[in-house]
């Protein structure tokens, strides 16, 4: 009935059961065989997924992973407690690469309680059939082994029904995809590359969080009103924060801020027979002579490149150049989806100068391409059309009359 195409061979993911701090442990498990991430984002470096454990006389689990883990899953849950054992299961966030898990965990903890926002007992429901659910308010406190756990609503990052959990005692916060990252990094921030990771966090805040991402400084500083200063940040992605969690917090803000740098320019394009491609190196040297250091990404007969990269190199780009060949009536379909992911996802950029160019045989149409991008409230836009092959002239004057200065 259904024909799907593998990308690449079936290998097995590593599982890690370490303890955090305390009673708490990590349950995390490496996805090597992801390929496109929410089956759209292109992650090479793939993912993993961490769920967390609190032993003792009331254990409580926190999130699970993606479902065709299950097995696996309850194979590290049993290295920490017997699962029947288990009588509560925090949900911080519905999405099923943290709640996959969930239907063999009802099963295997049959007086196992899910708990989290109200929406995530209605995912839970919907989706796995669990109904054991007891929604908790925003900054509820409940006490379970020894510990006291305090709830707090962090809606749109980057579901309406995201919350943390702050073990008081042990000064950790759980935050699932809030701090996450792609990439299978060490299993704490001073075993890793810091520069690496912080490519990991961009590339993800900009893809999963990218169209909230106002409400990233929201959340952040909702929890710094609260007065809580965890000395431990433990995601639902990526690796854990031990020796300096607040590195991450302000790696978030950084990319929240839509801050560009200095001097970077980042040109996109499709060409199908040379012309755009043509216009893309003549106004790539442009741009070098007046000082800018330009990255390119051109879709082509030959390559394309990876979406997911290309949005996170304009996060910070302090201007964007398109190029697009006209395509039946229209700029070409690749550039249009391109743009509306630049709309959808870096609403903060909205102020950065874009510079469209297009080559057409028998209309222009760059204005349907500055369409699309208006009425995502860009607004600074330069359009360049020219008719088959560019004159270098046109290009060397549309550059002049913008006054570009890095």
């Amino acid at each position: 009935l259904f024909r799907t195409r593998q990308v690449g061979p079936v290998v097995e993911p590593r599982v890690y059961v370490e303890k955090v701090t305390g009673d708490l442990y990590l349950l995390r498990v490496d996805d090597v065989r992801v390929e496109f991430f929410e089956a759209m984002w292109e992650v090479p470096e793939r993912i993993t997924y961490n769920a967390y454990v609190l032993t003792g006389d009331e254990p409580v689990l926190f999130d699970g992973w993606k479902r065709e883990y299950s097995d696996l899953f309850l194979q590290a849950l049993e290295e920490v407690l017997e699962p029947r054992s288990l009588k509560m299961a925090v949900v911080h966030h519905a999405e099923p690469d943290h709640s996959g898990t969930a239907p063999a965990v009802a099963e295997a903890a049959p007086q196992a309680v899910f708990t989290g926002h109200p929406l995530a007992g209605r995912v839970l429901k919907s989706h796995f059939r669990v109904e054991r659910f007891r929604p908790v308010k925003d900054g509820e406190r409940i006490s379970a082994s020894g510990r006291t756990l305090r709830f707090v609503y962090t809606p749109w990052l980057h579901w309406p029904d995201t919350l943390v959990t702050y073990v008081e005692e042990e000064e950790v916060l759980l935050t699932c995809d809030i701090f996450g990252s792609y990439s299978i990094p060490p299993l704490y921030d001073d075993q890793a590359d810091r520069s690496q990771l912080s490519r990991a966090i961009r590339k993800y805040m900009i893809t999963v969080i990218g169209h909230y991402i106002d409400h990233v400084g929201k959340g952040i500083e909702k929890l710094r009103n609260l007065g809580l200063t965890p000395r431990v940040i433990a995601p639902g992605h990526g690796t854990v924060y031990r020796r300096n969690p607040e590195w991450v917090v302000e790696e978030y803000l950084k990319v929240a801020s839509g801050r560009p740098e200095p001097g970077k320019a980042i040109i996109v394009y499709a060409s199908m027979y040379g012309a755009v491609e043509e216009a893309t190196v003549a106004v790539k040297r442009g741009l070098e002579e007046k000082g800018f250091r330009v990255a390119v990404f051109g879709f082509t007969d030959k390559a394309r490149p990876p979406v997911s990269e290309v949005l996170a190199e304009i996060s910070d780009a302090e201007l964007l150049v398109i190029g697009a060949p006209v395509y039946e009536q229209s700029a070409h379909p690749i550039i249009f989806h391109v743009a509306r992911l630049i709309g959808e996802k870096l609403p903060h950029r909205r102020d950065m100068p874009v510079i469209l160019t297009s080559s057409y045989g028998w209309g222009p149409a760059g204005k349907a391409l500055a369409d699309i991008l208006k009425g995502y409230g860009f607004g600074n836009i330069y359009v360049i059309e020219f008719e088959g092959m560019p004159r270098e002239s046109e290009l060397k004057n549309a550059l002049k009359a913008l006054k570009l200065n890095p």
